[in-house]
């Protein structure tokens, strides 16, 4: 089992702190699994299992529990006097009014309360004092270690860059190393995990109309990433593909993605300027098994594009996707009062990839790093000052 780290280590920040940890992310990016190795680290820290309560609503065995008196009466009958008793109800949305039970379990005084969920707007609604835990599925460091713990020696012993090819290809979602790179298997789960976020995530949640067309919403945002968006194009893609959609519809729908982790908004930030800009944002897939599940032709080049965002968002940099004049740049990254202009491109041995690449770099007057990241071996810094990056390398280290 791979130890999820940096989760754990945000976890840790908040212990016995008197503020509700929430644990959210895309289903299946494993919270629960965090949840159950912070509670190993609990019991290592001497922290006896009695004092830990773990209720997990998405099991038949807790049914009885998805009526709030029922859960509030479970776990109080179970808290130990004089002590931090230490509470964890995964899927706890499905408790219709789980908040008032929290805040009641909250202000007893010695309950550390840990709750997880799939929607962030379902999770956070009604509770102020919560501290907000984000996840994403694995790093392409967290699969490789996964993976060299195959119970297949073929997998074990693949190359880094075997592993790359098969990381963009069926996604992040640790779930699916479990199926051997077993494209069949994989798709169908995909498939499966896809069609539960629309039914639970999101239609459980929020009042939808026409399933079919927040399916064709989701398809077309998952299948068209690192693209400019707005509600009114969504609404005007959806209407040409034969579902009539209103604009405050279309925006509604891109929220409701947004909530369950599906997809993240990108701000549009003028170099030039220095300012923020509101208008048609960009958007990036959190996976991309489930993006390329739903293309017949996936492209390299969005892919490791995609894929370099996540690493960002990963590493907690604060990004906007950068105009220059009428030039665009990738990414601008900020973080600990630095800033890096990323552009990636899958190679760009090309003469004339390299200089388009390059070009929005040289209108930039300010002397923060240029990045640019490929898939080539070319690595150093050129006479101008743009450091070129490896890709494998920056995924595996989240370095620039």
């Amino acid at each position: 089992m791979i130890g999820r780290i940096q989760y754990l280590k945000e976890l840790a920040r908040y212990i016995d702190k008197r503020v509700i940890k929430v644990v959210t992310g895309i289903r299946g990016c494993g919270k629960t699994t965090v949840l159950e190795q912070f509670q190993k680290a609990l019991i290592q820290k001497g922290i006896n299992d009695s004092r830990i309560i773990f209720v997990r609503l998405d099991e038949s065995a807790f049914a009885k529990l998805l009526d709030p008196k029922s859960l509030e009466g479970y776990i109080v009958e179970k808290l130990q006097d004089g002590v931090m008793n230490y509470i964890f109800i995964d899927d706890v949305y499905r408790c219709t009014g789980f908040q008032k039970v929290i805040l009641s379990l909250l202000a007893k005084g010695n309950t550390d309360i840990y709750i997880a969920g799939s929607n962030r707007t379902a999770l956070t609604e009604g509770l102020a004092d919560c501290q907000v835990i984000p996840m994403l599925p694995f790093s392409f460091a967290e699969y490789i270690e996964a993976q060299k713990q195959s119970m297949l020696k073929a997998v074990a012993e693949q190359s880094t860059e075997q592993h790359f090819m098969d990381f963009a290809r069926f996604g992040n979602i640790p779930f699916t190393l479990q199926l051997f790179k077993n494209s069949r298997n994989i798709n169908q789960y995909l498939q499966g995990l896809y069609n539960t976020i629309i039914v639970q995530d999101i239609a459980s949640i929020h009042p939808i109309k026409e399933i079919k067309v927040l399916d064709a919403a989701m398809s077309y945002m998952l299948t068209h990433t690192g693209i400019s968006c707005s509600s009114k194009k969504l609404a005007d893609t959806l209407t040409e593909q034969g579902f009539k959609t209103t604009q405050p519809t279309a925006e509604n729908y891109l929220q409701f993605m947004e909530e369950c982790g599906l997809i993240y908004r990108v701000g549009r930030y003028d170099i030039k300027e220095k300012e923020q800009l509101k208008s048609l944002p960009m958007f990036y897939a959190v996976d991309m098994g489930l993006s390329n599940m739903l293309t017949n032709k996936p492209e390299m080049g969005p892919i490791l594009k995609n894929l370099v965002f996540l690493e960002l968002k990963r590493q907690q940099y604060s990004i906007s996707a950068g105009k220059i004049g009428n030039n665009t740049i990738d990414f601008v990254a900020s973080k600990g009062g630095q800033t890096w202009y990323i552009q990636v491109e899958a190679f760009a041995k090309d003469t004339k990839v390299l200089n388009k690449k390059l070009r929005p770099f040289r209108q930039i007057r300010d002397y923060y790093p240029r990045v640019l990241i490929t898939l080539d071996k070319t690595t150093g810094t050129s006479e101008s000052g743009i450091r070129f990056c490896n890709a494998l390398e920056f995924l595996l280290n989240g370095q620039l």
